[in-house]
């Protein structure tokens, strides 16, 4: 049995559409979901809280590979803040910090632009918002959909 691979390219299954990597390697598109995020983040600041099930690190590293920006993430219950940043912050300061805690809200994870190890180390300012949260550690992603998991200074 012969199969015809005009008719079945292996490209149709897995297109790479929304893979952080993809993205970054290859200009291969966002998928819908990331798309629709963007477009609801046009801005350096811009927020939207989205439900918990229609966003994840790898979407917000996506995000990251197509724009050079980073992008955070804070969970409450069933909901979901995000945040866009520039390129080399997010504008979450300590106080901010402290309120989004308070208000029942866990530190997700961020992102940073790169693609090597170091572009995931955790900066002092990464460290300072992650005290301000009743949690252990975090996560950094990269613009290729690696992460790094970093703990709290003691």
């Amino acid at each position: 049995m012969t199969i015809n691979t005009i008719d079945n390219p292996i490209e149709q299954q897995h297109t790479g559409k929304g893979n952080p990597n993809a993205v970054l390697m290859f200009g291969i598109d966002l998928n819908n979901r990331q798309k629709a995020l963007l477009e609801s983040l046009p801005d350096y600041d811009s927020r939207i809280v989205v439900p918990k099930d229609s966003v994840n690190m790898a979407d917000l590293s996506a995000l990251t590979s197509y724009t050079g920006h980073e992008f955070a993430m804070f969970t409450k219950g069933n909901e979901r803040l995000i945040v866009r940043g520039g390129e080399k912050n997010v504008n979450i300061d300590i106080d901010e910090a402290k309120k989004l805690s308070a208000d029942g809200y866990r530190c997700s994870g961020h992102t940073h632009p790169g693609i090597d190890f170091l572009s995931m180390q955790p900066s002092n300012g990464d460290y300072a918002v992650l005290a301000c949260f009743k949690q252990t550690n975090s996560v950094i992603y990269n613009s290729k959909g690696d992460f790094r998991t970093f703990e709290k200074r003691e």
